[in-house]
């Protein structure tokens, strides 16, 4: 797949282009645009998160792998606190699901330790 091959090789606003082209994107596509939204860890890749997950049918949050890859790029992107409430409301947590919300509080605190040493 194309998507993925961008995403592998870190292009993923080609891949986000892609996207932008397809009319009805199904779960999987919407996985990839989410992990090239992690991608990219920036303002614009997290409103893109956010106005398509407001988007997304419902019936797309009962798949665990979307939701993982949802709850990675908001956390990549720095919205921690919407990535807290979709965990929380999430009535089916799968591993993949804590990994995601574990990596981004570490990396969260990764950067506020480093923060602290330049201040000392």
């Amino acid at each position: 797949m194309v998507f993925k091959a961008f995403i592998k090789n870190k292009q993923a606003n080609k891949a986000i282009a892609l996207f932008n082209e397809i009319e009805n994107p199904d779960d999987v596509h919407m996985i990839l645009l989410f992990n090239s939204c992690a991608q990219l860890k920036t303002k614009e890749a997290l409103d893109l998160v956010k106005k398509m997950s407001k988007l997304i049918p419902k019936s797309f949050y009962s798949n665990p792998r979307l939701l993982t890859s949802l709850l990675h790029a908001l956390m990549k992107c720095g919205d921690v606190a919407h990535a807290e409430a979709l965990f929380y409301s999430s009535k089916e947590k799968v591993f993949p699901m804590y990994g995601a919300m574990m990596k981004g509080l570490n990396h969260l605190f990764f950067i506020i330790i480093n923060s602290m040493q330049l201040r000392i």
